[in-house]
C-alpha cells in the first residue's frame, strides 16, 4: 500500500487543533467540539481507575476544561458485550439528561476490556494507553478526542460508538458538500485487502460500480453487513470489488489484489436512539454477550437474514439465553436503513497485541508520520549514578527503539524494535529487539551490589504493577515472551507442557524450585480450576518494592531461558495476572507516574 502527503497533512493539521484545545473550553476551538463523551467500563473497579486518570489529565489541563466526561460501567455479572454497554451507556445519559440527550454529538468508547494480549493497559485500560506524541504525552483518550473532531458539524446529535485500541488515519478532503444522515446508523467504511476482510466487519454495497473512488467521501446504502466472512462468501454476496487491480482511490492510496470495505466506527441519530432505548426495555436486564458490530449492523440492510444468530465463535461465554436475546436484537431492528459513510482515503489500524504495538510505534514509518508519532517523546536522559541530568539528541535515526515519559541514563541502549514507557533507571538498561519494558523501576538505593548494566533478552514483556494486600502496597513484575498466547487453556494434567517464554511450565517450576501445584488457580470449591492458562497461573512473585520487584523477575526470566536456577525468597506471595486486577493499587501505580512526570517536567525545565 502507498499513501502520498494527503492523509498526512491532514491528521497533523488535525492534531495541531486540538493541541490547542487542551487546558481551554472546548468550544473554543475551530469547529463545535462534542457535547459529552461516555467512556464504558467492565467493572467498578475500572471505573474509579478511569475516573481517578481523567480527575489526574483534567488536573494537568491536558482535556477540554469544560468536556463532560462520564465513566458508566457495566452491571455486575455476566458480560455483557459492547452492545449491552452501548443499552448500558444510553441508559445512563437518559437518567442523567432526560430528554436532553437528544440535543447532544455524544462520543461513545468502549473501553472495558481486560487487555489480555495486551497486559500492559490492563490495569489502568487500553483508553490511557501512552502514545509517542506531544508534551505531555498523549494516551489513546487524546487521540480518541481529536480523531473525529473533524466530523462532529458533519452529523446531528446523536451517538458515534468508537473502540478504545484502534486508530483511524483518513483525510475529508475539500469537498464540502456531504453531511452524516441523521436517521438510521452510519458506518464508517474502509477500503481494505480481503485478507483485512476476514477478520473485520465487511460491507455489501448497493451499485458499488458507481463509486467515485478519488471522492474523498461519499454516502452510500448497504446491502448487508457480513462479520469476518470467508473469502467464498466475500465473493458470494457480492462485496468485493469489481475489475482487476491494482485498485486506486483518493490520495493516491493503492491496494493489490482483491478489495473489500471494512469496518471501524459507526454512528446512529437521535431516532435509533429512542429504538434502543426501547430494545432495553424489553430485553430488561442482560445477562449474555451483545455486541455493536456483530449484533446490531448484522440486523440491517435489505438482504440482513437472521442466520448469523447460530454464529457464536465470537462469543467469549455461552449463556442459555444468547440465541433469544440476539434474536429480540435483530427482530427489533430489521428493517432500520444502514448507511455507509466511504471514506476513500483513510486506514483502520487495529492495535490489541504485543507484536501489533511494537511493530506500528517501532517500524511503520507511514503510520508514525501519518499520527506525528516519534521516539523519544516526554524523557529525561540523565549521566549514571544520580550526575546531572542532560537531554539526550532526539531519537530519530532508524537504529532506536521507542521511548516514552521515562527516565534513563544515556548510555542505555534501546534497538528499533523496542518500547519502552513508564521506566525510571538510575544505571544503563540494555534491551534486546522485541521487547517491552513498562511502568519499571530500578534505583540504585533499594539494591545492594548492582550490576554495571541491566540486561533484557530479546522477545521479552516486563511490566510492574502496584498490589495492596493487607492494607500495604506490594509489587508485581509480570514477564513474557511476546508472542506467548496468554489466552490459550489447558487443564490441569496438561498444564506442565503450557508454552512460557520459549520454554514450558515444567522447566518454569525446575529453574524456580516451584511445584505445579502451588502455580495452579483454584475454583470457588477450593479444587483446581478446568481450564488454566498464563492469564491464570500463578507465576509472579511479590516483593517490596518496584525495585526489587523487577530484579527479581528479570533474573527469573533470564534462569528460565538460560536454565538456571533461581533462588526463591522465603514466604515469597505468587500471583497471576488474573489475580493482579483484584487486588491492584491503581492509586499507587498513578503516584508513581505522576512522581516520574514531576522529575521528567522539572528536569526539562
Amino acid at each position: 500500500m502507498s499513501v502520498t502527503g494527503g492523509m498526512i497533512g491532514f491528521m497533523k493539521q488535525m492534531l495541531e487543533e486540538y493541541k490547542s484545545l487542551r487546558g481551554r473550553t472546548k468550544d473554543s476551538g475551530v469547529r463545535p467540539f462534542w457535547d459529552v463523551v461516555v467512556i464504558t467500563t467492565a467493572d467498578e473497579d475500572q471505573r474509579k481507575a478511569f475516573q481517578l486518570q481523567i480527575d489526574d489529565k483534567a488536573g494537568r489541563r491536558e482535556l477540554p476544561l469544560d468536556l463532560p466526561i462520564h465513566v458508566v460501567t457495566d452491571p455486575p455479572g455476566t458480560r455483557i458485550g459492547n452492545g449491552g454497554s452501548t443499552l448500558t451507556a444510553l441508559e445512563h445519559l437518559h437518567d442523567e439528561y432526560g430528554a436532553e440527550m437528544y440535543q447532544m454529538k455524544t462520543l461513545l468508547i468502549h473501553a472495558g476490556g481486560w487487555s489480555q494480549r495486551m497486559p500492559s493497559a490492563s490495569v489502568l485500560g487500553k483508553v490511557f494507553s501512552a502514545l509517542p506524541h506531544g508534551e505531555p504525552l498523549y494516551q489513546m483518550l487524546d487521540l480518541k478526542l481529536a480523531m473525529y473532531w473533524s466530523l462532529v458539524d458533519k452529523m446531528k446529535p446523536g451517538v458515534l460508538l468508537v473502540c478504545a485500541d484502534d486508530f483511524l488515519v483518513y483525510n475529508l478532503g475539500s469537498d464540502s458538500d456531504w453531511s452524516i444522515p441523521d436517521t438510521g446508523f452510519t458506518a464508517f467504511a474502509h477500503p481494505s485487502s480481503i485478507e483485512m476482510g476476514r477478520t473485520h466487519g465487511v460491507y455489501v454495497i448497493a451499485d458499488q460500480d458507481k463509486i467515485n473512488r478519488q471522492r474523498h467521501v461519499s454516502i452510500e446504502e448497504c446491502l448487508e453487513v457480513l462479520q469476518k466472512p470467508t473469502d467464498e462468501r466475500m465473493e458470494k454476496q457480492g462485496a468485493i470489488l469489481e475489475g482487476q487491480g491494482p485498485f486506486v482511490f483518493a490520495d493516491d492510496l493503492t491496494l493489490e489484489g482483491k478489495v473489500v470495505y471494512t469496518d471501524s466506527s459507526f454512528y446512529f441519530g437521535t431516532d435509533i436512539m429512542k429504538s434502543l432505548l426501547d430494545l432495553k426495555k424489553k430485553i430488561g436486564h442482560i445477562t449474555c454477550e451483545i455486541d455493536a458490530y456483530g449484533d446490531f449492523l448484522q440486523a440491517l440492510g435489505p438482504r440482513a437474514t437472521a442466520e448469523y444468530i447460530d454464529m457464536t465463535g465470537n462469543i467469549s461465554l455461552m449463556t442459555s439465553d444468547l440465541k433469544d436475546t440476539r434474536m429480540k436484537v435483530f427482530n427489533h431492528l430489521k428493517g432500520t436503513d444502514i448507511h455507509l459513510l466511504v471514506m476513500n482515503a483513510s486506514k483502520f489500524i487495529h492495535i490489541g497485541t504485543t507484536k501489533e504495538y511494537i511493530y506500528h510505534l517501532c517500524e511503520d514509518k507511514e503510520f508514525q508520520q501519518q499520527l506525528s508519532f516519534s521516539k523519544d517523546v516526554f524523557n529525561v536522559w540523565t549521566d549514571s549514578f544520580h550526575q546531572n541530568n542532560h537531554k539526550r539528541p532526539k531519537m530519530e535515526h532508524e537504529s532506536f527503539g521507542c521511548v516514552m515519559h521515562s527516565s534513563l541514563p544515556k548510555t542505555s541502549s534501546t534497538p528499533v524494535r523496542s518500547v519502552m514507557e513508564y521506566c525510571h533507571f538510575d544505571i544503563p538498561v540494555s534491551v534486546q529487539p522485541n521487547t517491552i519494558l513498562s511502568n519499571c523501576q530500578f534505583l540504585l538505593s533499594k539494591v545492594s551490589n548492582p550490576p554495571m548494566v541491566l540486561t533484557v533478552p530479546k522477545g521479552c514483556f516486563l511490566h510492574t504493577v502496584p498490589i495492596c494486600v493487607d492494607n500495604s502496597t506490594e509489587f508485581v513484575t509480570i514477564f513474557l515472551d511476546i508472542f506467548d498466547n496468554i489466552k490459550k487453556s489447558c487443564s490441569s494434567e496438561e498444564v506442565t507442557s503450557l508454552s512460557f517464554l520459549g520454554k514450558t511450565i515444567e522447566d518454569f517450576c525446575s529453574s524456580s524450585d516451584l511445584t505445579v501445584k502451588e502455580l495452579i488457580p483454584k475454583d470457588s470449591s477450593g479444587n483446581a480450576a478446568d481450564k488454566i492458562s498464563l492469564w491464570t497461573l500463578k507465576l509472579f512473585a511479590a516483593q517490596s518494592s518496584m525495585t526489587e520487584s523487577f530484579y527479581f523477575s528479570l533474573t527469573e526470566m533470564k534462569h528460565l531461558i538460560s536454565g538456571k536456577k533461581t533462588a526463591e525468597p522465603s514466604s515469597c506471595r505468587r500471583l497471576s495476572m488474573a489475580d493482579l486486577l483484584k487486588v491492584k493499587d491503581v492509586a499507587a501505580m498513578l503516584k508513581y507516574r505522576r512522581n516520574l512526570f514531576q522529575a521528567i517536567t522539572a528536569a526539562k525545565n
